[in-house]
């Protein structure tokens, strides 16, 4: 082999590898475009959903309490749960307020609980929103952030459906719509 045919070859070689990691890292965009970011992969799926204790704000009456100050996981055992981690600071959390008022009106006669727990906040600005929004549901405080560390939660707003059994069977990051609400119902009504 001579020399240029040494050169082409090797220019060849170069071409096709360069050529090769390009389409890789198109695939990899690609892919990277079509995931759904309020999708978030959680390791609590399928398993039960850790007890928690946190202060209420309001909506007592709605639940049968063994604590008048506390909302507990337990004291809603047996029923349909939607667990929202919120903020009063948090844009996407005013995007859904009135997405989540509007499917407890709805589903709250069937049995099924809308829970909002409130994290890095103050207990005012909690209760403003609260009534900025028209809340009804049982609304706590995680004052210790106990409760938002045992869900693995890493910003709000985040959501988890917990069936009847006290498992969690999906985990939505980001702000919810009345649809979504009803899709994901389906997974923990029966």
């Amino acid at each position: 082999m001579n020399s240029q045919e040494k050169k082409k070859r090797k220019h060849l070689i170069v071409s096709t590898a360069i050529i090769g990691s390009a389409l890789i890292l198109i695939g990899i965009l690609v892919k990277g475009l079509t995931l759904n970011p309020s999708h978030v992969a959680s390791t609590l799926i399928n398993k039960p959903a850790q007890d928690f204790s946190t202060e209420i704000l309001q909506g007592a009456s709605w639940i049968q309490q063994s604590d008048s100050k506390l909302i507990k996981l337990s004291d809603l055992r047996g029923k349909p749960i939607v667990l929202n981690f919120w903020a009063s600071w948090c844009v996407s959390c005013r995007e859904e307020a009135r997405y989540f008022e509007e499917f407890w009106q709805r589903y709250r006669e069937s049995g099924v609980y809308v829970v909002g727990i409130a994290i890095q906040d103050t207990q005012e600005a909690a209760l403003d929103f609260a009534k900025t929004y028209g809340k009804t549901y049982p609304l706590s405080m995680d004052v210790s952030g106990k409760a938002s560390l045992d869900y693995g939660v890493y910003g709000v707003p985040e959501t988890f459906f917990i069936d009847r059994s006290g498992v969690i069977r999906h985990k939505e990051a980001g702000p919810m719509s009345v649809a979504l609400l009803e899709e994901k119902l389906q997974l923990i009504k029966n």
